[in-house]
């Protein structure tokens, strides 16, 4: 916001508080020349009442040399545009929250990235009980309901050459919703029993597969708690993964394990009175060495087995994320860093005219007499000492 550098665009430039308090200040200085004007080119008795009235009103509003000084009125001008700025930058900065609701179409000073956010993540362990909050989240991730897709692609293979089962202490026919094979491609849909599952595909036959495609889908929900003042949002599960090797066929028993990790992201409000957002989603990963499940050829042609048994492990990980978003700057700390803010230029400039006052003003006052006198001593004409000696006293009004 308060920073002009030579890589800044046109743009950028117009939008700086400071380019237009600098603005302010060269008015300022084309105000003092006038002045300078009306009082030394001006004869007129007007050129010296309008001085007079310029330097009363830029006294009554000087607020850095408290009415000493009718040039601190000028720069007061200049330190109350700031603090403007200051304040519509601090007012949209902090409605900057949280990212979801950030629209990038919003004109926020040279910086668009600027949110008022900050971001923890940590990896939490499953056996560690959630908050009395967050644990409406976890029941909408355990009863969200799966159904998986799986394609093999590049195969001779028909649907009633597939039988799935569930493997559990022994094997159980599992029934799927759909199959269908079309262009050489065999497709499957089912719904899993449960997140954590053990699936094996049966296909008959000494047919080769050119490759699989897993996909994973699931419903979303939203909900709301009065009571807990929260909103739950389940995300839709949409997951994909192809695995294919040119020039390579898959193996008579690949095997495939798939970890499901939960994602937690929560939102804190940005006032007490506002709800909090918990969102989450499942995170899956699928684990296979392609080196392993693809074979050429000349490995294939030792295949001794008349059938493809593809396994599929899905299992939950021990751990979920856990992402906070809260809000850097709140409603108090909005109101008092615009106030310091406020303090620290008046006190700034404030600064700057008391060295003025004690040391540069009485320095150059010094060095005007020590001039005058010197000329004085030469026998100069007198109207030049009056010329210097009004630069003296340009420096008191």
């Amino acid at each position: 916001m308060f920073a002009i550098s030579v890589t800044s665009s046109t743009t950028c430039l117009l939008m700086s508080p400071l380019f237009w308090a600098s603005m302010i200040m060269l008015l300022g200085v084309a105000i003092a020349v006038l002045m300078i004007i009306l009082i030394y080119f001006v004869g007129d008795h007007r050129g010296k009442k309008t001085q007079q009235r310029l330097k009363h009103f830029f006294k009554l509003t000087d607020i850095v040399g408290e009415g000493e000084f009718w040039i601190g009125g000028i720069v007061s001008f200049a330190i109350i545009f700031i603090c403007i700025c200051g304040y519509a930058f601090s007012g949209t900065y902090y409605k900057r929250y949280p990212i979801e609701n950030t629209s990038d179409s919003t004109v926020f000073g040279c910086n668009p990235t600027l949110t008022n956010a900050q971001f923890t993540s940590g990896l939490m362990s499953i056996m560690v009980s959630p908050n009395d909050d967050e644990s409406r989240i976890f029941e909408l991730l355990d009863a969200q309901i799966f159904i998986l897709h799986v394609d093999f692609v590049n195969t001779l293979y028909a649907c009633t050459d597939l039988t799935l089962a569930q493997i559990k202490d022994k094997t159980l026919p599992l029934a799927y919703s759909s199959c269908s094979n079309n262009n050489g491609s065999l497709s499957l849909v089912v719904q899993l029993p449960s997140h954590g599952v053990n699936l094996q595909f049966l296909l008959a036959g000494i047919n080769t597969i050119g490759g699989i495609r897993l996909y994973l889908e699931g419903s979303g929900t939203e909900e709301e708690n009065d009571t807990l003042e929260a909103r739950y949002t389940l995300v839709d599960l949409m997951f994909a993964q192809v695995f294919t090797f040119a020039g390579r066929v898959l193996i008579e028993q690949p095997s495939f394990t798939m970890q499901l990790t939960k994602v937690i992201n929560r939102t804190s409000p940005l006032q007490e009175n506002e709800e909090k957002v918990l969102s989450a989603f499942w995170l899956p990963y699928v684990s296979a060495d392609i080196n392993q499940i693809f074979a050429d050829e000349s490995e294939y042609i030792y295949a001794t087995s008349s059938n493809a048994i593809m396994s599929l492990t899905i299992s939950e990980g021990a751990f979920y994320v856990l992402n906070t978003q809260q809000p850097i700057v709140d409603e108090a700390e909005l109101i008092f860093t615009d106030m310091l803010f406020t303090i620290t230029c008046i006190e700034i400039f404030g600064f700057i005219f008391l060295i003025f006052k004690l040391l540069i003003i009485p320095f150059t006052k010094c060095l005007l007499k020590c001039y005058s006198w010197h000329t004085a001593s030469d026998k100069l004409p007198i109207a030049n000492d009056e010329r210097k000696m009004s630069a003296v006293r340009f420096l008191n009004f």
